[in-house]
């Protein structure tokens, strides 16, 4: 089993050639948010935007627009009545989930099988990832999942004490069934690919309140398309996503923390890590 340190961090950290323009960085597109839970899609779209992703489109609900144009004006929006395949063309990462409620099946399905580029799938969008998992293998390019121990539970079929008892035996043999990427999430966070398994355990209690898995999530897809190895990309993210919380509660309280304040000073957190 490996472990990621801070100097893992540091090492890969990508260069940025000053001749770099957006596109160079990534076009990145995240289906979230619903009429009743709108900050979703505005935690994981300001944590994409923050973790460098070049162009970032949010694909959300008509009633949601001012909200996301107040929040996150960097991102272009996307009205979630529009036809799909117009959406997800020239993307190279997606992330669908957070916040989104029901939806329909074959709404994944549809971004499974035809969607070339990198998808990750987190919260209720991994509702729907049973049933398509014959669809999942299938795919040629990678797919990322990032549930907790209850939607991990679920998506196998089994009590969640199974999953807390055998967190790394359950995230690598997933991984290494399903041709897909697992990340996770729990004290330590468990991130497999088909070839490895690494622990990371770098965070605090303060990560413990809701929208921090939008926020990892939005991290994960931003820091996507900055590094030669997807591997790196994942492991990065969610080692920076609970050192910023380390950094956080420097001045603030856990208590009081809130997932927005990872996204806020997640440009502070990484200039400290890499003094």
């Amino acid at each position: 089993m490996n472990k990621f340190e801070l100097k893992d961090v540091v090492e890969l950290w990508p260069k940025r050639d000053q001749n770099s323009y957006k596109g160079t960085f990534g076009k990145v597109g995240i289906i979230a948010g619903s009429i009743h839970m709108p900050g979703a899609s505005v935690l994981a779209t300001k944590a994409a935007v923050r973790s460098g992703a070049g162009l970032t489109t949010a694909n959300i609900p008509n009633e949601n627009f001012s909200i996301l144009g107040v929040h996150v004006p960097e991102a272009m929006l996307y009205n979630r009545e529009d036809n799909l395949e117009d959406f997800y063309e020239g993307l190279d990462s997606i992330l669908i989930g957070p916040g989104l409620g029901d939806f329909e099946e074959d709404y994944l399905k549809t971004l499974i099988q035809k969607f070339k580029g990198i998808l990750v799938i987190d919260a209720d969008g991994l509702t729907h990832v049973k049933p398509l998992l014959k669809y999942i293998r299938e795919r040629t390019a990678p797919t990322i999942i990032t549930p907790h121990f209850g939607e991990m539970a679920r998506i196998l079929g089994v009590n969640i004490q199974e999953v807390i008892n055998n967190q790394k035996e359950v995230a690598k043999r997933f991984a290494e069934e399903n041709n897909v990427y697992v990340v996770l999430k729990g004290s330590e966070t468990i991130v497999s690919s088909p070839t490895n398994t690494t622990v990371l355990n770098r965070g605090n209690t303060g990560l413990s309140k809701g929208g921090s898995g939008d926020v990892l999530a939005g991290m994960i897809l931003g820091f996507s398309n900055r590094y030669e190895n997807l591997i790196d990309a994942i492991h990065s993210a969610v080692f920076m996503h609970g050192y910023t919380a380390e950094y956080v509660s420097k001045f603030k309280a856990v208590e009081a923390m809130t997932a927005m304040d990872i996204v806020n000073y997640l440009g502070e957190s990484m200039l400290h890590a890499k003094k």
